[in-house]
């Protein structure tokens, strides 16, 4: 969207072992939640109440019997308190120590009351409410890197402002003469001007997000309860791009007022414009996410039995709202045309150009998008008695059913006139698909210290197939100091409704790309433009496909867990995955470095121009991916007080993939690869904790590896990233706590990179945070 900026709706995700946020399942309370309608791979995080977590459980060893073999790379239960007597308020301010914004601030509270086994009932109700301020990309001068060849940085753009006119081969700015010295322009060397777009982009969106969760349960008899939940969850975010470029390329005719008095044009053909609406502002997209839950749960014993069945409905609802800054570029055209408005000139607008601004602004919600989900499930388990003398066997069975849904809708005036909106103006989808699934699971001791899990589970989906997938694991404790485990399952996700059905819409690729044409080795030739056809950006058109293929896989994991002594324990943890017919797309520069098999995929306009390349879902071939997950605990109770120390880090032997099926493995460790990123070869957090009475003090520490580039000919690597969190605390006698902290406490900024796809210039936002060093203070109150 013109900044290079990664958009998601205003949604976050999570994503266990780098192998795709579609991969890991979020659950709540063991139950699944609606995907984000924005893009449909995975749940949102904002949806989730956090002022009402418990705890969080994270099960990392693959596809689940129990909650799906769609979680591949693991699955994260977020569990919810439960028979809370009493309640709590909890708020915060965090504000970074640099100038520009950013500050953000919440608040909380949880209240609860009864005892489900002492009067039968229990309520519970949490609130909770965030506010996060934006922050510019221009208020990072230190780290902002716009126009550099020699680091591989070209954050840049061939729509200007003045404008740039083409011709066939030949080009202009009216600007150039004076060596491209106007706000935003840059001199690229070339007969036109290039427009810094970055300096409209930011680095935290302003965003709020209020959450609420309620559950009451009743006791309908001697172990047996029901209960009523219900989960609304909203946010709402700004994110702002630059000034709408005219991507359509509007013609500016000959002899009309404008038109360029240049020899070396053709004066009886028209020109096209490249120009940039900076009078009309910034793009201002506001993204509303609203999701809803509803579950009611029966649970209980009965003849030996355990059983917990219960049905639920999940909603997830964006909204995408063009706030300012779009343009109509066929009314741009006729203004230019007309004389109202002088693409080549920055001199304020006159009254007539002003009212023909006006007229090509475009405002309003351009895309609803829904996806709902109804489902039934249910188990039964109970245990089946001492077969080899070792302990009791279990049993469970149980199946589940769901019904999902996904519904996009456009507006089709605001869609078709907002030419760098990108959206197709008929994005219509209704789409529904029924899942079944039944699965059984079985636990035997075999020896003193030996259990074994067996599971199996069949699917059916309405639109995909059906799919039976095992999974067993093992669990040995020879002694109390030393335990092994490990596990084998098989993976099956079916592509998303929105991974199938996504509408076409266009946005701008990777920068620094060449058209392999009229720039063949990033030299104009052919009667190619270097502004327009070499280290630039062009539009790529993504969208959903129809003919897509399950995912499989297949998941290994051998461990141990070691305790020499009551206050210290380690664990290892060896994974191994395997995915077949992984759902991805492939990259623009992947389809133009292989342009002579792609060539298809690269649409071109009438006079040779590539118009944009089509980087569509596809089934992109096999992953395999291959580490090791490491801690460590100790706890040292001393007379000063008790010390904790804690350790958490994942090595990553290998990671490798096809770009296509049957194509040759690309290895992604410690490695940038267009569309994919880096995966990390470490990664790890310390935490060292001191409490003593009402005191307390922490240091945490975060570390990645360093990796190599995106262009690895101008930079060869980015750097390793460690930033130190501190942290004091006192707790009140009468109940309250505050604690002060500093994050990143050395101010750390983000390694260079010259990575052009997400986020701005000159770092990745996603591995790396400029927002600097911020002070933070929180105060807990329980009651």
């Amino acid at each position: 969207m013109g900044t290079g900026a990664q958009i998601t709706g205003g949604a976050s995700f999570a994503n266990l072992r780098g192998i795709g946020t579609d991969k890991t399942l979020v659950l709540l309370n063991g139950r699944r939640l609606a995907n984000n309608a924005f893009d449909g791979g995975a749940v949102d995080l904002n949806s989730i109440p956090f002022g009402a977590i418990e705890r969080v459980e994270v099960l990392r060893d693959g596809a689940s019997a129990l909650y799906g073999t769609d979680a591949i790379g693991g699955v994260i239960n977020f569990i919810t308190k439960k028979n809370l007597n009493g309640g709590g308020v909890e708020f915060g301010y965090e504000a970074p120590t640099q100038d520009g914004g950013g500050d953000s601030g919440d608040i909380s509270a949880t209240w609860g009351n009864g005892d489900l086994e002492q009067d039968g009932f229990n309520i519970m109700g949490s609130l909770s409410y965030r506010k996060q301020d934006a922050l510019d990309y221009t208020d990072r001068d230190d780290i902002r890197t716009i126009y550099d060849p020699n680091s591989g940085i070209n954050s840049t753009s061939s729509f200007a402002y003045p404008g740039n006119y083409y011709q066939g081969s030949v080009s202009g700015n009216l600007a150039n003469d004076g060596g491209c010295d106007s706000e935003g322009l840059v001199d690229t060397g070339s007969d036109t001007c290039s427009y810094d777009y970055g300096r409209y982009g930011q680095v935290v969106q302003e965003s709020e997000k209020t959450s609420l969760y309620t559950r009451a349960a009743v006791k309908l008899a001697e172990h047996h309860t029901a209960s009523l939940s219900f989960l609304w969850a909203n946010s709402n975010s700004l994110a702002q791009s630059a000034p709408s470029p005219t991507s359509s390329s509007p013609q500016l005719q000959p002899g009309t007022l404008y038109y360029p008095d240049d020899p070396a044009l053709d004066p009886t053909q028209p020109v096209s414009v490249r120009w940039r609406g900076i009078p009309a502002g910034p793009r201002v997209t506001e993204n509303k996410n609203d999701a809803k839950r509803l579950v009611l749960d029966f649970d209980g014993d009965f003849s030996g039995f355990n059983y917990d069945s219960a049905v639920s409905w999940n909603q997830s609802k964006t909204d995408l709202i063009y706030r300012n800054g779009y343009l109509d570029d066929d009314v741009l055209e006729d203004a230019f045309n007309s004389g109202a408005i002088d693409p080549f000139s920055t001199d304020p607008l006159t009254e007539a150009g002003q009212q023909a601004l006006r007229e090509a602004e475009v405002n309003g919600t351009v895309q609803n998008a829904v996806a709902e989900v109804y489902s039934w499930d249910g188990k039964l388990s109970r245990e089946i008695g001492d077969w080899f003398g070792a302990g009791s066997s279990a049993i469970a069975v149980g199946g589940d059913y769901r019904h999902e849904r996904l519904s996009l809708d456009a507006d089709y005036d605001v869609a078709s006139r907002a030419t760098s909106g990108g959206l197709s103006p008929d994005a219509a989808v209704s789409e529904d698909r029924d899942v079944k699934g039944v699965y059984s699971e079985l636990n035997v001791p075999i020896i003193d210290g030996l259990e074994v899990t067996a599971a199996v589970r069949y699917d059916d989906y309405s639109d995909v197939g059906d799919t039976t997938n095992p999974k067993i694991s093992f669990r040995y404790q020879p002694i109390r100091q030393l335990l092994f485990r490990g596990s084998y399952s098989e993976g099956f996700r079916a592509p998303t409704l929105y991974e199938l059905y996504d509408p076409y819409q266009f946005t701008y690729s990777e920068g620094g790309l060449n058209d392999p044409v009229l720039c063949p080795g990033g030299s104009p030739a052919n009667g190619g433009v270097a502004s327009r056809d070499c280290s630039t950006q062009f539009l790529a058109e993504n969208g959903g496909n129809e003919d897509l293929e399950p995912e499989e896989a297949k998941n290994w994991t051998l461990g141990m867990v070691v305790q020499p002594f009551d206050n210290f324990s380690a664990g290892l943890d060896f994974w191994w995955v395997e995915i077949e017919n992984e759902v991805s797309y492939l990259p623009a520069s992947y389809v133009l470095d292989n342009a002579d098999q792609y060539d298809s995929y690269i649409n071109r306009n009438d006079d040779g121009t590539i118009n944009y390349i089509e980087t569509h879902n596809a089934n992109i071939g096999k992953t395999r991916t291959n580490g090791v997950d490491v801690s460590a605990n100790y706890r040292l109770p001393t007379t000063l007080g008790l010390f904790s120390f804690g350790m958490t880090g994942t090595y990553t032997d290998k990671y490798e993939y096809q770009q296509v099926p049957g194509g040759e493995y690309i290895n992604n460790v410690g490695h940038y690869r267009a569309g994919s990123g880096v995966i990390f070869r470490w990664k790890h957090k310390l935490t060292a904790n001191w409490t003593n009475g009402h005191w307390g003090a922490g240091v945490v520490n975060h570390y990645m590896t360093g990796y190599e580039d995106y262009d690895t000919s101008t930079h060869k690597e980015v750097g390793s990233y460690t930033t130190w969190d501190v942290l004091g605390a006192y707790t009140f006698t009468a109940g309250p706590r505050i604690t002060v902290g500093v994050k990143n406490l050395f101010d750390r900024d983000p390694p260079f990179s010259n990575q052009p796809e997400v986020g701005q210039s000159g770092y990745d936002a996603r591995y790396a945070d400029a927002l600097g060093r911020s002070i933070y203070a929180r105060f807990n109150y329980a009651f």
